[in-house]
């Protein structure tokens, strides 16, 4: 036998969404915003709802907040956020008051005003959109659960999750609105510091650089103007070089004439020298036959006397031998005499020829140290001569480095015109920036 058991009734809560609340609606003059509303379709009746649902959310909205913030306080570098720029009570207490406010079933201008400092306290706090967004469906599935809890008839719940799900649709939308004000403001912020410091720090340095190469120029003319004169001087250190060469030459040539000159002195000093050893020669010769005239003029004067005495003793007979003995005397006298004095000469010449001797000789030495002297000189010469080429040279090649110097140098000149410029042209693009 099947007994077929009927089901009992199911009881619902009394609660009804009936009751028309006063100051209920949207008051709201903004396009945008009712726009918003508008296609999400939140109506007075919405509001209706919400509000009569404010007593039984009230009654559990410190629960509502604590699983808000227990959501994100979970999360411990929002704990720490939290601890830093605020605390839990102060935030819990601003959300009941942002819940209930929920519930009041008016969107005003002040509504909305609210929902910004929400925001604002939150950007404060570093909660990212995705954390709120998480947090905020905690909060969601509470109120849901709150009105499961109510026990209402399927359409009144039908009813109130459909408010409940646009109001808070609604407060996303703002919320989000805020955050992205917020987030381009503090990115509005940061673009125009970092501008500014961009600004700054590109000024200082289009200033410095404006100042470095009015520096720049300011040394690189002189730089130029030296190596200007500097080029001067060397011409004329190559020019008094030349000079000195000519001049060396002309002393060379000058040396080789005394040189040759010299030679010349030294061969008739030679010449000479050969010339007196052979006047002092013959003059020893004549000296050779002095002596034998002299002793030949002994000899007669001796003769002489010898017959003097035998014509003597030849009386009468020996007279006119007498006489011719004694003129042959005479003879002998004066040859001797003249003699004597030739003798006497001839010693004076021969001290004098010795002493010209002696003079030749150290004119000669005097010449020969000359003629080495002269050697010397000339290759003193010589090697100036050399010494002056190679200066002349190098002068001439240092010459090629100064002019090489002096074109970079205008060219860095160029440049750092190009740079001033550049310069200028960077700290007009930075008054604009």
């Amino acid at each position: 036998m099947l007994f077929k058991t009927k089901e009992r009734a199911k009881t619902y809560s009394k609660i009804s969404f009936n009751e028309r609340f006063s100051n209920v609606g949207i008051f709201l003059n903004d396009d945008e915003r009712l726009l918003q509303l508008k296609l999400i379709e939140l109506t007075e009746e919405d509001l209706q709802v919400a509000r009569g649902l404010k007593p039984y959310i009230e009654a559990r909205v410190n629960e509502l907040a604590d699983v808000f913030y227990g959501t994100i306080g979970n999360v411990k570098m929002f704990r720490e956020m939290i601890d830093t720029y605020s605390s839990t009570s102060r935030l819990h207490k601003t959300l009941t008051n942002h819940v209930i406010e929920m519930f009041e079933g008016r969107i005003d201008r002040t509504y909305l005003e609210n929902r910004s400092k929400i925001s604002n306290m939150h950007v404060k706090i570093g909660l990212a959109t995705k954390w709120y967004l998480a947090a905020f469906q905690q909060l969601t599935s509470s109120i849901y659960n709150i009105i499961f809890d109510l026990n209402l008839h399927p359409e009144e719940t039908r009813k109130a999750i459909n408010a409940i799900s646009k109001i808070t649709n609604f407060e996303q939308q703002i919320v989000l609105e805020e955050y992205e004000q917020m987030a381009e403001s503090v990115s509005s912020e940061k673009r125009e510091k970092v501008k500014l410091d961009v600004k700054q720090t590109i000024g200082s340095i289009s200033k410095n650089l404006d100042e470095q190469s009015q520096r720049t120029n300011e040394a690189v003319i002189e730089l130029i103007a030296s190596t200007k004169s500097v080029n001067e001087l060397l011409q004329h250190s190559i020019q008094d070089a030349q000079k000195t060469k000519s001049a060396s030459n002309e002393g060379y040539k000058q040396i080789v004439v005394l040189s040759e000159q010299t030679k010349e002195i030294n061969n008739k000093t030679i010449d000479m020298t050969k010339m007196v050893q052979a006047l002092n020669q013959s003059s020893s010769e004549i000296q050779a036959v002095v002596e034998i005239v002299k002793n030949i003029a002994g000899q007669t004067n001796l003769l002489a006397l010898n017959s003097a005495i035998e014509a003597a003793r030849a009386g009468e007979h020996g007279k006119g031998f007498a006489v011719v003995a004694e003129e042959v005397r005479k003879l002998a006298d004066q040859t001797k005499q003249s003699v004597e004095q030739i003798a006497t000469l001839i010693g004076v010449s021969s001290q004098v020829t010795g002493q010209v001797i002696e003079s030749i000789h150290q004119i000669q030495k005097l010449v020969q140290d000359g003629l080495v002297q002269n050697e010397k000189s000339l290759n003193s010469f010589e090697n100036i001569s050399k010494t002056v080429d190679s200066t002349i040279s190098e002068f001439e090649n240092v010459g090629i480095q100064i002019e090489e110097l002096s074109n970079i140098v205008e060219k860095i000149g160029e440049s750092s015109e190009s740079l001033e410029i550049a310069a200028s042209q960077l700290e007009q693009t930075i008054e604009t920036f």
